[in-house]
């Protein structure tokens, strides 16, 4: 049991977009159901958000970086910095493209009351463009054999059929973490910068530590879902990305998931991408493709 009034604090970064973060910070100051203070992380923006937001919501905190430390590397700082000048107990980590229900934060708190074993919550997503669509609705599913990561229930409408709560591996969009565990974990883990999955690696390695990370169905967001990427894979991106699986593999994958993986998901996909990127004729996102999975030493 908590024997202290928790010290929340949610961090929210951005970079060159203003007016999201201020409909996210709009919609998580009217639903305000338990004291919690909000930290703006700029990571490097030229568009005055920092300006905007102290004029429109004069008690949330600010931070200005002068360069661009990434997704891990800006949740790391702020949650740093969150602990050491702010004293939180409990980081809420919030894409600033989703907008949340009222309760939302106390809900993913509530949890944390009654279990010392628990050390990370996550809410449930449903997609802007259409509400009654689940983005998220538990957390993700992982097939090491065939590369894929995908949200429980993604796509499917919400009958209710994902409203109880349950273990799940926590994307880190909308999720809340012990802050002594977050220190213990060292945060997440910024080899995965660019790109990720360094939130589905903190989750996992949370777990191994012997903590649980929980699906809170009452919190539900609103999530305005980017496909940077759905028209074709940059060279960069497809580099970074399948460096980072076998990472990502490499740590939390069995052995029986490894060799599926390289002597039969691999060579399947190879092939899936090499016709498909050949197709649009983006032969660079082939390359980087092939230098990622058989020139990485980070994976290796």
């Amino acid at each position: 049991m908590a024997s202290h009034p928790p010290n929340i604090l949610a961090l929210i970064l951005t970079y060159k977009q203003r007016d999201k973060t201020l409909a996210c910070l709009s919609d998580l100051l009217k639903g305000r159901d338990i004291p919690f203070k909000v930290l703006i992380w700029d990571n490097g923006s030229e568009d005055d958000t920092l300006e905007a937001v102290r004029k429109n919501f004069p008690t949330v905190l600010t931070h200005y970086s002068n360069t661009n430390l990434g997704v891990a590397g800006g949740r790391n700082a702020s949650a740093q910095m969150a602990i050491n000048q702010y004293g939180a107990t409990h980081l809420l980590f919030l894409d600033n493209d989703i907008l949340v229900e009222p309760g939302f934060v106390g809900s993913l708190y509530k949890p944390f009351e009654s279990d010392t074993l628990l050390g990370q919550t996550q809410s449930k997503l449903r997609f802007m463009h259409d509400r009654s669509l689940i983005n998220d609705g538990g957390g993700a599913q992982i097939s090491f054999v065939f590369w894929r990561v995908k949200p429980v229930g993604f796509g499917e409408q919400d009958r209710g059929q994902y409203d109880a709560m349950r273990p799940c591996i926590s994307c880190g969009g909308a999720m809340m973490v012990r802050s002594d565990i977050f220190q213990k974990l060292n945060g997440f883990d910024p080899l995965f910068g660019p790109f990720g999955p360094e939130d589905l690696d903190f989750s996992l390695r949370l777990q191994k530590s012997g903590y649980k990370a929980i699906y809170i169905p009452e919190a539900v967001g609103y999530h305005q879902v980017s496909h940077t990427f759905g028209k074709g894979y940059s060279e960069e991106y497809a580099r970074h990305k399948s460096r980072h699986w076998l990472l990502f593999m490499k740590r939390h994958a069995n052995i029986w998931q490894k060799m599926g993986f390289y002597f039969f998901g691999a060579p399947v996909l190879a092939i899936q991408v090499v016709i498909r990127e050949t197709r649009r004729g983006n032969f660079r996102a082939i390359r980087g493709l092939v230098q990622g999975l058989f020139h990485s030493k980070k994976a290796g």
